[in-house]
């Protein structure tokens, strides 16, 4: 056995090709590849959470895009010493829509914890 491991117990099972097919299917739903992280977590936890990122990802994206644009305004007020109107409004609009957007998903993360 190999001495760098930190896991020396070993724990085998059978499975036929039904049941086989069925741990494919149910690890494939929770986005693991890894078969033997996954049986370690079911055995130890009995469950395992997905939880679908892309939501999250996307107000990642929105709010990138306001810090370039504040950047490009502040830039501006830096060169020309003023700050338009024109622009500031714009931030606010963007700001706005992002609001709800981070409660709503803050309260499907809330949900997924509870």
């Amino acid at each position: 056995m190999d001495k760098n491991r930190t896991r020396k117990n070993r724990v085998s099972f059978r499975l036929d090709d039904a049941e086989m097919q069925q741990l494919q299917q149910n690890m494939s739903k929770t986005g693991k590849t890894n078969r033997e992280a996954y049986l370690r977590k079911m055995a130890l936890d009995g469950n395992i959470t997905t939880i679908d990122t892309k939501p999250t990802q996307e107000l990642v994206r929105l709010v990138a895009n306001i810090a370039s644009n504040i950047n490009q305004v502040a830039r501006r007020c830096n060169e020309t010493g003023t700050a338009y109107e024109q622009d500031v409004l714009a931030l606010q609009a963007e700001i706005d829509l992002l609001k709800p957007l981070i409660v709503e998903d803050h309260r499907n993360s809330v949900k997924m914890r509870g």
